[in-house]
């Protein structure tokens, strides 16, 4: 048994391989420019939302929890959206690392919201004052584990948020992964079928 490039997902029961489509310098130029696109509105969609992490001090506990709730809510409906996407797209492995992408970057929004919103709350929650883009460097960082340099938690509910952010980062990795590459394969192995049906 060998394990595939897509995340560890073994080839038990590989897609049957007939002759590849070939695609013309111009197909390839549009199928590109669609990911580009693609990605693009995603990432301006993502830092919007990001942009709307409050500037100053909200007196009340409903703003982050409403926060918890509401962005938990989006990265599902995104999440699924995508996994959507992969599995209809005409080239499903591409969309698949597209969707990796927009998801893996809208999980790191989620987390850098709840950084600036600590570090407004208590500038002293970090080692510095956070905003958008120094809380998604610090969310990168802590994903992608390669320790605390010039910005590190200080306070219990920045540590805490930090650390419950590190537990779900090994099972985000794993699961994202898992999922995105069995849609992928999922959906060209029932292409391959229905070829093999109709010939």
């Amino acid at each position: 048994m060998t394990i595939s490039s897509m995340g560890g997902i073994p080839d038990d029961d590989p897609v049957p391989r007939g002759p590849r489509p070939q695609l013309s310098r111009r197909e390839l130029a549009l199928v590109s420019l669609q990911t580009a696109a693609r990605l693009l509105i995603g990432f301006a969609f993502i830092f919007w939302l990001m942009s709307l992490a409050p500037e100053s001090p909200e007196e009340s506990a409903v703003y982050p929890v409403a926060m918890a709730v509401g962005g938990s809510a989006i990265y599902a409906v995104f999440f699924v959206r995508q996994l959507r996407g992969v599995y209809k797209a005409r080239f499903p492995t591409l969309r698949a690392v597209e969707a990796l992408i927009l998801t893996a970057t809208m999980f790191l929004a989620i987390f850098s919201v709840f950084y600036v919103v600590i570090s407004v709350d208590n500038p002293d929650a970090f080692s510095e004052p956070l905003n958008s883009f120094s809380a998604y460097y610090f969310a990168l960082t802590v994903l992608a584990t390669v320790g605390f340099g010039d910005i590190s938690p200080t306070t219990v509910p920045a540590r805490a948020v930090t650390m419950a952010q590190m537990a779900l980062d090994i099972a985000f990795i794993a699961v994202l992964i898992r999922v995105m590459g069995g849609a992928a394969k999922k959906a060209l192995q029932e292409r391959a079928g229905r070829r093999e049906a109709g010939t």
